[in-house]
């Protein structure tokens, strides 16, 4: 009957949502309705920016979609239902010790469940959980402290008895109980011999007392184990408030509400003193985040004052180092300390303060711990004592650089003093004059006479005004200018260092004349293209009848130079016309070389013995249990050299040279079939590409001007004679990158990511260091017959006393 029951209200509930969607779907057809509802269900997913515009753009039957799932989730329970078991947890403190267990269960069940709605129902749910009516909140923070309380208190009374919910009611009291309470007992006088001996009489009726004896010792052995397990209960309690309160920080109002609580970064912050690591590393990294928001670093301050008072501490973060230098089985603990001394000491402007800050832990014994951890695994760890040490400042380092500074300054002072007085003195001895000269009367030297004839211009007679009216008049008349000034007076120096008249320019740009104007000339001039704005200001002066005398010479210059048509297009061809030749016998090269190495490289029959021959020393080198490798990177030539012989007189490279020389000696002039390697390794084939697409951009801007003017002999020429050549270059440069491409895939290499530069001068390197390997074997066994030939002339010591013993005969 239960179950028909159950059946039938799954199925009306399920019926009755269905009524709902349908209706609200009926509603979406109205775009007032449907934004107001998108609107809704968009403010309940409390998403980013981005994520709502990008939402934004779904249709209407998407958006439904969305409405609907949120339909779907049922909250499981509101708010004050959580509040009000949280409540009862730290407010009812009375009861039996049957209800213990059971309510230590509960309260860490409802932390975690409350702590999972929190972080994944809506933000409604955490906004009606920390309004003003559910102040949920002002509870998480009071439970907090209970819960702490709890912790501490049972931690030191797990050896003297009594909890805090036991202080004043009857109980059980254990043996060691009893011992202590002797104070009160009848046997309070009595000696220890006389304590001794009653507890002799108790035991010694075994049949009478045992089970008394066992009674106390299982109530004992409970006592202990409900002490353990509330102190346990109480640990996770801490731990699971705290991510409850980091739940409530993921979002702004919430994290606004804990930063001005009066006592929630107080409570995070005791929360410290938790003996679980775990806890200790998620409460700095509350705090952490704190201190990075304008106001937090002076709440995190006070909060540790607040943590010295309670604790009992000499100095503040006095605990917090003592956990960091004592706790190193726990690597995310130590990362999460280390990340929040950084952000403290170094998220502080004020360079005086930052330093209080530094000394603080410094007097804590922070610098000698960090030497210490200088050689740790962690990465993250190693990270975060780096970037302590970068921002450390070193107050002795720029004390003694301001004493030496200063001690700079007082020598310069004296050196400066000194030669100020040296010139003092020199300016004097100049004026001193050990002849004392007799005053001359001036009209003796006749001064009137030396004013006439040796006064200056200006000194003349003043001059009429009519006569200076005359001479402005005379003076010629100034120049209308049009261009700005200083383009003006580089054109006047362009058309001074061309050597020809503006009519001549303008001429030979019309005709395509390439003698009569330079490269050099023609590539300043491009830059003094006139633009539309000094177009229009020449053709206005013009239109208005304005004689051409009255321009300036360079502003006449630029009226004839933009009567020219396509002056920009006529410019344009005129230099790539005359660069080229030149760039055709610069690319033509670069490109011959990089397809003969290319193909030289691939089919050398000899080259390709002699890596083999390479490859099977490095297997056998390097020979392990997944076998043989197939090749080797064209880097590992550059090791032969590196790799030398156990008495070091000679590397691998040598000893395979010698191999070579005795077991294969057709292979010695290998390096004869690789050719212009070399100039090949110099040259960059993404930049000749490049050129030669500027070639192909030049030659059809050319045939466009050709269309143009068809009867032009310069440019028919010119098109005729280098459009077969630029094929031939296009031909050439596809044949470089085919080839240049199949040896390097041939190789194991990427053509696209290795540059000719890369790819060449290994074997360059490699054919060079053979040459010498040679030469120095052909030296050493130069030597070696040398040093035979002389012991074979000079007789052996034995030799000598034979013949010696036979002449004495």
């Amino acid at each position: 009957m239960a179950k028909r029951l159950l059946y039938r209200h799954a199925t009306f509930n399920f019926e009755w949502r269905s009524i709902i969607c349908m209706c609200l779907k009926m509603l979406m057809t109205r775009p007032d309705t449907c934004s107001q509802m998108v609107s809704i269900s968009y403010h309940y997913m409390n998403l980013p920016p981005d994520k709502l515009s990008l939402l934004s753009q779904y249709d209407n039957d998407k958006k439904w979609e969305l409405i609907c799932d949120q339909e779907r989730f049922q909250v499981k329970n509101p708010p004050s239902t959580y509040l009000t078991k949280i409540k009862s947890f730290y407010q009812d403190q009375g009861g039996v010790t049957r209800r213990f267990k059971r309510r230590v269960q509960e309260s860490t069940q409802v932390l975690r469940e409350l702590e999972i709605s929190l972080r994944t129902n809506h933000i409604g749910w955490a906004q009606e959980f920390l309004n003003e009516e559910n102040q949920g909140l002002d509870v998480l923070v009071d439970y907090l402290s209970y819960a702490q309380c709890e912790a501490s208190f049972d931690l030191e009374g797990a050896e003297n008895g009594g909890t805090l919910s036991e202080r004043g009611k009857p109980a059980e009291r254990s043996m060691e109980d009893l011992n202590k309470s002797a104070g009160s007992s009848p046997t309070h006088g009595m000696t220890r011999a006389a304590r001794a001996l009653t507890w002799d009489l108790l035991t010694s009726d075994h049949h009478l007392f045992h089970p008394l004896l066992c009674r106390i010792t299982s109530l004992a052995q409970s006592r202990r184990t409900q002490k353990i397990s509330r102190l346990a209960s109480q640990r996770d309690d801490v731990h699971v408030c705290i991510m409850c309160l980091r739940a409530i920080m993921n979002y702004q109002s919430g994290f606004n509400q804990v930063m001005t609580h009066p006592r929630c970064v107080n409570e995070i912050t005791l929360s410290l003193n938790n003996k679980n690591p775990r806890t200790k590393a998620l409460v700095l990294e509350l705090l952490a985040a704190v201190c990075l928001v304008r106001g937090g670093h002076d709440i995190i301050l006070a909060a540790f004052d607040n943590l010295k008072e309670v604790s009992g501490e000499k100095n503040r973060f006095e605990n917090l180092m003592e956990y960091f230098s004592n706790d190193d089985s726990n690597i995310d603990f130590m990362v999460a300390c280390m990340q929040f001394i950084n952000i403290v000491v170094h998220s502080v402007e004020n360079m005086n303060f930052r330093v209080h800050l530094q000394y603080e832990f410094t007097h804590h014994g922070l610098d000698q711990y960090l030497e210490s951890l200088k050689l740790t695994e962690s990465e993250k760890l190693q990270v975060q004592i780096q970037a302590y040490l970068d921002n450390v400042f070193d107050v002795g380092a720029l004390l003694e650089d301001a004493e030496n500074r200063g001690g700079v300054n007082y020598s310069m002072t004296k050196i400066i003093l000194c030669c100020v007085g040296m010139l003092c003195r020199v300016v004097s001895c100049r004026v001193m004059s050990c002849v004392v000269l007799c005053h001359v009367s001036c009209c003796e030297l006749n001064m009137e006479a030396f004013e006439e004839q040796f006064k200056t211009k200006a000194q003349g007679p003043p001059a009429a005004l009519s006569t200076l009216k005359v001479k402005v008049a005379q003076k010629a008349p100034s120049k209308v200018n049009l261009i700005e000034g200083n383009k003006a007076k580089n054109l006047a120096i362009t058309l001074r260092k061309g050597g020809r008249s503006p009519a001549d320019i303008c001429t030979a740009i019309e005709t395509y004349d390439q003698q009569a104007l330079g490269l050099d000339f023609l590539e300043l001039l491009e830059r003094f293209v006139p633009s539309d704005y000094e177009l229009k200001l020449l053709q206005n002066y013009e239109k208005e009848g304005r004689p051409l005398d009255d321009l300036a010479e360079e502003d006449r210059f630029m009226m004839r130079f933009g009567k020219i048509p396509r002056l920009a297009q006529r410019i344009s061809t005129l230099t790539f016309m005359g660069n080229f030749p030149e760039s055709v016998k610069r690319l033509q090269p670069q490109l011959n070389s990089i397809i003969t190495a290319s193909m030289s490289i691939k089919s050398s029959a000899k080259l390709k013995k002699m890596l083999e021959i390479i490859l099977a020393f490095g297997n056998y080198m390097n020979s392990s249990k997944r076998g043989a490798a197939y090749g080797f990177r064209l880097q590992s030539l550059d090791l032969l050299l590196d790799t030398k012989s156990t008495d070091r007189s000679q590397t691998l490279l040598h000893f395979i040279s010698s191999i070579v020389q005795e077991k294969y000696p057709e292979l010695n002039n290998f390096h004869t079939e690789l050719r212009f390697v070399d100039k090949a390794g110099l040259v960059s084939l993404d930049s000749i590409l490049q050129d030669i697409r500027s070639l192909e951009r030049g030659m059809e801007v050319t045939k466009k001007e050709f269309l143009v003017q068809e009867d032009n002999t310069v440019l028919k020429d010119f098109v005729k004679t280098n459009s077969e050549l630029l094929d031939s270059l296009l031909k050439d440069s596809k044949t470089a990158q085919e080839t240049y491409g199949s040896v390097v895939e041939y190789f194991g290499e990427n053509p696209k990511t290795t540059q000719p530069s890369m790819f060449f001068p290994p074997f360059v390197r490699f054919m060079k260091a053979y040459k010498q390997a040679e030469k120095d074997n052909e030296q050493r066994k130069r030597l070696e017959a040398q040093s035979s030939e002389k012991q074979a002339e000079s007789p052996s010591p034995k030799k000598k006393e034979a013949t010696g013993h036979k002449v004495g005969q």
